[in-house]
């Protein structure tokens, strides 16, 4: 049997070896294990896809200075270009590549209040201790339309066509309204400013991060009751590997919110309203993101 020529095989395992090293390296742009920073300054991603992205940015400032550290940020994505351009999935593998080479934190993840959904956290990422409880409204045109409820079988409802609220109503209450579906939460909370829709259900800080006060829009709205899962917890996602930072983060998300100042912070930002406020200090990670260290 005629063996093939040495050459081309050392060199094809050469290269395999070469783009093994390559991906482990932490100076790679493609390596999920950067090189741990130390320094006095704590970087935090920014998404301005986030409409709430000066409320977070606020809220990095006031945890680093209770550390007695400065807040730098990166600018992780810029606003949307139109209502109905849909924000990219945030997927773990650009996450851990942000925690190798840009950024320390990332504000702004939404996590589960039970075990029922896991955190964006899992074996490769940490989560902390909330700072924010963030819970879907029922917004509504109609005074006499308050809740699900109210809702006659005749009047659409305006949902993100891939949100929570859509799911579930879909999968309990199939029959039993009508439906009026949107792409993206911009265009929904646009639609309720401008009266396209009566009716809508929409994350809180979608709403006010667009709409401060909705009053003056003619909208009343109030968190979501009678489907699950509708409150949800803001929490900072960091490295697996960052125990201490960890544990710091969450010291000074407890002490920022024991006195007071996350509420301030809403305040300041206007968004001490239904549907949004601080996290307790007795709010912890459900189980489903506690482990063994």
């Amino acid at each position: 049997m005629k063996r093939p020529p040495l050459a081309p095989l050392l060199l094809s395992g050469l290269t395999l070896m070469a783009s093994a090293r390559a991906q482990q390296d932490p100076n790679s742009p493609t390596s999920t294990t950067g090189l741990l920073r130390s320094a006095s300054t704590m970087t935090f991603c920014l998404d301005q896809q986030n409409p709430i992205w000066k409320f977070e940015q606020d809220m990095a400032l006031a945890v680093a200075r209770s550390l007695g550290r400065k807040a730098e940020f990166y600018v992780h994505r810029a606003p949307l270009p139109d209502l109905d351009t849909a924000p990219q999935p945030l997927d773990r593998l650009e996450l851990l590549r942000l925690f190798a080479h840009r950024c320390d934190i990332y504000p702004g993840l939404i996590g589960s209040t039970t075990p029922a959904f896991d955190y964006p956290a899992d074996e490769q990422m940490y989560a902390t201790r909330p700072y924010l409880k963030v819970s879907y409204l029922f917004a509504s045109r109609d005074p006499r339309v308050g809740n699900l409820n109210q809702l006659p079988k005749s009047m659409p409802v305006s949902m993100e066509r891939r949100g929570l609220p859509a799911y579930f109503m879909y999968t309990t209450r199939r029959g039993q309204f009508t439906d009026r579906p949107v792409n993206t939460a911009a265009r929904l909370v646009s639609d309720l400013k401008t009266g396209q829709a009566k009716v809508g259900m929409v994350f809180a800080s979608q709403l006010y991060g667009r709409v401060p006060d909705v009053k003056k829009v003619g909208l009343k709205a109030a968190p979501v009751v009678g489907l699950p899962s509708m409150t949800w917890y803001v929490i900072y996602g960091l490295r697996r590997n960052r125990p201490s930072l960890r544990t710091q983060l969450d010291g000074a998300i407890t002490r920022l919110i024991v006195r007071g100042e996350v509420q301030k912070l809403l305040v300041k930002h206007g968004l001490n309203r239904p549907g949004i406020v601080p996290a307790s200090v007795s709010d912890q990670r459900p189980p489903s993101e506690s482990f063994r260290e």
